[in-house]
C-alpha cells in the first residue's frame, strides 16, 4: 500500500479512536438519520496540537491522532472524498484565520458570517456528510456552527411551496476557479432545491450562488432563506468536538469571530465522505477520491 492516503486510512481504521458507544452513534445516524439533521459527539481524543498557524505553508502538526480519528468516523459514513480546489484536493482539510481572507465568504474566514449553504451545492459529486473536528476554539469562544434541518424547515413550509420546491429549477453558480474562490461561475447547472422523495426530500441549497428565473422563485428563496435561519440549531464548538453534518438533508453557516494570530486562534479540520464512489468511478470511467469540477454524469 504505497498510497499516503490509503495508508493514512488503513491506520485511522484501527488506531482512530473512537470507542464502540461512538462508533454506533455513527451508523445509527448514517442509517436512520435525526431531526436536527446533526451528530455532536463531545471531547474526543485528538492529541497534542500546536500553535494554530498563520498560513497553509507554516502549518506543521506532528502528532496525527486528530487526522486518524476525522477519518475513522469519516470512513464509517462512506467513503472518504477530496477536491482540488479544496486544499490542494487534500482529504483533510484544516481551517484556520487567514489575515488574508478578511471580509471574504470563505472557511478560512473570520470576521464575516458564513450564510446558510450546502455543501457544493452545484457539483454533480456532492458530499453526502460533512465531518469537522475542532482542535482549537476561538479564544473569546465567539464562533458558532449553525444547522437548518429540511425536516424542520418543512414543518414551515406550505404545500404549494414545497410542490414548488421540487419541480422549479434554479441556476446553482459554481465557485470553482484557478485564482480564488466565490467567483460565481455559471455552469449551466439547473436543478430543484428538494429533489429525492418527494415525502422526505433531499435539500441543495446556497443562496449565493442561485439564480431564480422568475419572480415567483426568487420570493419562494427568500422565503425558504427566512425560514431556514429561523430553525437553525446553533452549535459552538469547543477543543475536542467532532460534528457530522448530513449534507442531503441540512445547511449549515458560521458566524464572524475575532481571530489575534497569535498561535490561539480556532482551528478546525474536516473531511466530506460519499455513499456513491462506485457510482461515480463507473460514470466517471475511473477511479479517484480527488475530484476535479464535475458538472454531470
Amino acid at each position: 500500500m504505497s498510497n499516503p492516503i490509503d495508508e493514512l486510512l488503513a491506520s485511522s481504521i484501527s488506531t482512530g479512536g473512537l470507542s464502540q458507544a461512538q462508533t454506533e452513534q455513527i451508523l445509527k445516524f448514517r442509517l436512520f438519520g435525526n431531526p436536527q439533521g446533526f451528530l455532536l459527539l463531545p471531547d474526543m481524543p485528538i492529541g497534542d496540537i500546536p500553535a494554530t498557524p498563520v498560513s497553509r505553508e507554516a502549518l506543521c502538526k506532528t502528532d496525527d491522532r486528530s487526522e486518524r480519528l476525522l477519518l475513522q468516523a469519516t470512513a464509517l459514513l462512506g467513503e472518504p472524498i477530496g477536491y482540488v480546489q479544496e486544499s490542494n484536493g487534500g482529504i483533510v482539510n484544516n481551517f484556520f484565520p487567514h489575515q488574508t481572507q478578511s471580509r471574504t465568504a470563505t472557511s478560512d474566514s473570520f470576521d464575516t458570517e458564513l450564510d446558510l449553504h450546502t455543501e457544493n451545492a452545484f457539483h454533480a459529486i456532492q458530499p453526502d456528510y460533512l465531518v469537522l473536528l475542532c482542535l482549537r476554539q476561538d479564544p473569546a469562544a465567539e464562533a458558532i456552527t449553525y444547522v437548518a434541518s429540511i425536516e424542520r424547515i418543512l414543518e414551515r413550509l406550505s404545500y404549494e411551496q414545497q410542490a414548488f420546491l421540487l419541480n422549479e429549477p434554479y441556476n446553482f453558480f459554481s465557485d470553482y476557479s484557478a485564482t480564488e474562490k466565490n467567483q460565481r461561475i455559471d455552469i449551466n447547472k439547473h436543478q430543484t432545491v428538494l429533489y429525492g422523495d418527494p415525502n422526505a426530500p433531499f435539500f441543495r441549497f446556497d443562496p449565493q450562488f442561485m439564480v431564480a428565473y422568475s419572480d415567483r422563485a426568487q420570493r419562494t428563496l427568500d422565503a425558504l432563506h427566512g425560514i431556514a435561519w429561523d430553525v437553525v440549531e446553533p452549535v459552538r464548538l469547543s477543543c475536542g468536538d467532532l460534528l457530522i453534518i448530513d449534507n442531503r438533508r441540512t445547511a449549515h453557516a458560521r458566524s464572524p469571530f475575532t481571530a489575534r494570530f497569535d498561535g490561539t486562534d480556532r482551528w478546525m479540520q474536516r473531511a466530506f465522505a460519499t455513499c456513491n464512489l462506485r457510482f461515480y468511478t463507473e460514470k466517471l470511467g475511473r477511479q479517484s477520491r480527488i475530484f476535479e469540477l464535475v458538472t454531470e454524469l
